[in-house]
């Protein structure tokens, strides 16, 4: 028997009462949630039917809480003792998959729910970890693709390769993966020779179609009649963004067993290998949020587009306030987790310079007479792509008039007054400020 439920929680025991499941337009399935735990297995023996799946539901989010802080705490270990009302404030629902229930026992398997906020706050609380894992805010769409006799098989045939991604169980996988089912719909989005190729609209159209936040190509070459399981496989996997950036590396798997337990265990390997690559790239500080106040310098029409679209990407930089806009510069608020040096480490994985002069940036007001805000000693700068993986891990102290594309640390400072009125009759020289609005913390519900 199989039975969902998605329920707000507000104790170990809430959910026995709750609102209806959401459309399932609203809540991805459980292998696209990096904050949900599939294939929880209680097992509970008791006298009182009620009683025990109460107590099988809050051993459920016990053991799913640990499963997450593994998933999302380099390192893994266990994680700090929580109560089991703590851990029931973390839960967002849970969905029993399968349960059978006697007089005396029970037995289930349960995905459960975390919020993303709460989990974030809890893992550096209680002298918890210092950094954490932000998985990605969408899941990518696994393409296997097979090369078999000179022929590149996407959607035309069914593939043991393909079968083998099909059958893959929800596991502890921290970038959440989606496989298309191959209908029209995915062929006319991306053919074989695009998701060869990386073909940029095509990974566009594709990722569009399943809402997610880029493409995995997945390839291998195997025989007409199937895979060698003396020989192993070698996979390429490259992972396209909607930026137009991509990663490549080669994925060996090791010969034995049947054909079956190759590709299973080449699928597990591909989905290892993708966990790692965002684990070393998105390791985030955890900590109570704070505000910066910077300075971005606007050079030609799109540098606002450009730095918001990067600053989106930022794993560290929950939310991003436009404060005032002029033709020359904006004025932001970046609320971040971690210290000022950490956030300009993952700015320039980005490719954004947070830098400090010796000496504060004087702000100047968007026409005249315009009051003119607080000065800050922080300006955030455009790089060209791929420079910011050169910057120094530890940035030196920039001079008064210094060059501001190298990162400097420094404490973080407060916020700035917003913009006045234009003064009447004033005489404008350049654009009024101009609230663009806010870009929403990544992985919200």
């Amino acid at each position: 028997m199989s039975v969902a439920l998605a329920i707000s929680m507000a104790g170990p025991a809430a959910g026995q009462t709750g609102s209806p499941p959401p459309a399932a337009a609203s809540a991805p399935p459980s292998s696209a949630d990096p904050f949900a735990v599939s294939g929880v297995k209680v097992d509970i023996s008791g006298s009182n039917p009620t009683t025990i799946r109460d107590q099988a539901i809050r051993e459920a989010q016990a053991k799913a809480w640990a499963e997450l802080y593994r998933r999302l705490v380099p390192g893994g270990g266990n994680p700090p003792r929580l109560s089991d009302n703590d851990v029931a404030r973390l839960v967002q629902g849970f969905e029993i998959d399968e349960e059978k229930v006697s007089a005396s026992r029970y037995l289930g398997s349960i995905t459960v729910r975390f919020r993303p906020n709460a989990v974030r706050d809890a893992l550096g609380q209680g002298g918890g970890t210092a950094q954490y894992v932000e998985p990605p805010s969408r899941p990518f769409v696994l393409l296997p693709v097979t090369m078999t006799d000179g022929r590149t098989i996407l959607w035309e045939d069914r593939t043991p390769w393909r079968a083998a991604w099909e059958a893959r169980q929800p596991a502890a996988s921290l970038v959440p993966l989606v496989v298309p089912d191959g209908e029209l719909a995915d062929a006319q989005a991306m053919g074989a020779d695009d998701a060869v190729s990386g073909n940029a609209d095509a990974v566009t159209r594709m990722a569009q179609r399943y809402k997610a936040g880029g493409v995995v190509v997945a390839r291998t070459e195997l025989p007409a009649n199937g895979p060698d399981p003396a020989r192993g496989l070698t996979v390429d996997v490259t992972r396209y963004g909607l930026d137009g950036a991509h990663e490549s590396q080669t994925v060996q798997v090791k010969g034995g067993g049947t054909a079956d337990d190759l590709l299973a265990r080449a699928v597990a390997s591909v989905s290892g290998q993708l966990d790692e690559s965002w684990r070393a790239a998105h390791t985030t500080p955890t900590g109570p949020e704070q505000t910066t106040l910077v300075r971005v310098p606007l050079t030609a029409v799109n540098d606002w587009v450009e730095t918001r679209k990067r600053l989106s990407a930022a794993t560290a930089v929950s939310r991003t306030t436009l404060v005032s806009m002029s033709r020359t510069e904006a004025l932001v608020n970046l609320t971040y987790r971690g210290g000022p040096d950490q956030l300009a480490q993952t700015l320039a994985r980005n490719d954004l310079s947070l830098t400090r002069a010796a000496a504060a940036v004087p702000m100047q007001g968007a026409y005249p007479g315009a009051p003119v805000p607080a000065a800050t000693d922080w300006q955030l700068t455009l790089l060209p792509r791929g420079m910011g993986a050169s910057m120094p891990a530890t940035p030196a102290a920039l001079p008064a008039t210094g060059n501001p594309s190298v990162l400097a640390p420094s404490a973080p400072l407060g916020t700035a007054p917003a913009y006045g009125a234009p003064p009447a009759g004033g005489a404008m020289t350049g654009a009024p400020p101009r609230n663009l609005g806010t870009l929403p913390a990544k992985g919200v519900p």
